[in-house]
């Protein structure tokens, strides 16, 4: 969603800490200690209370906000922002744009999700594939409209890329014939060939090792 939508769909506190219970319910919440999933909603202390061993967990734990006071309307715009721009920004920006009095803790809000967005990569199955763009004329190539260029994929402006598509197993689908996925995510990375091995060892890095 845009800034307008985000700000009209979550203007307050009240309404961001509403929406991040709705996501915890949706992924399920899994007790610490015992393992289990049944629990209670304490709606007077805000807290999750597991009908097997009585652990009481509040909203924030087990999740990136674990142990920070920032209010949820703060890691929301953070998270809005980080997701929806195309352009990096730095935590001070953030700290004078939303006007909080310290930095340290959105310093900290910030390499908290910046490490979870590297990490998400790591937990989906993914289907690589090779790709063939052309790049934007330098100066120099500028220089050097005189010179023939090669078509294909020996062409000098031609880049390598390797795609990696996200894929998820959805038994819900319909369809009589093929694989039951859902597509995610896609990921993009310039590589120098595209041998098999070179391939593989940009999927193992670009992903953390994940086991296929």
């Amino acid at each position: 969603m845009n800034l307008i939508k985000f700000i009209e769909s979550l203007p307050d506190e009240s309404s961001c800490r509403i929406k991040f219970k709705e996501f915890r319910d949706e992924q399920g919440v899994i007790c610490r200690k015992c393992g289990g999933t049944d629990h209670y909603w304490l709606q007077t202390i805000e807290q999750y209370q597991y009908k097997k061993c009585k652990t009481r967990i509040t909203l924030r734990s087990g999740t990136v906000m674990q142990a920070s006071n920032l209010p949820f309307r703060y890691w929301f715009i953070a998270i809005h922002l980080l997701t929806s721009t195309k352009k990096t920004f730095s935590a001070k920006e953030l700290q004078r744009q939303i006007g909080h009095k310290f930095y340290e803790p959105i310093w900290l809000m910030m390499q908290k999700l910046r490490l979870t967005m590297g990490s998400r990569d790591s937990r989906y199955i993914v289907e690589p594939d090779e790709g063939f763009f052309e790049s934007v004329d330098t100066e120099k190539e500028k220089d050097e409209k005189s010179e023939s260029k090669k078509r294909g994929r020996s062409s000098q402006k031609q880049r390598k890329i390797l795609v990696m598509a996200s894929t998820v197993h959805d038994f819900s689908t319909t369809k009589k014939y093929g694989k039951p996925t859902k597509f995610r995510f896609v990921k993009m990375i310039v590589v120098d060939d595209i041998k098999g091995k070179q391939l593989e060892r940009k999927c193992r890095k670009t992903l953390n090792m994940i086991q296929l």
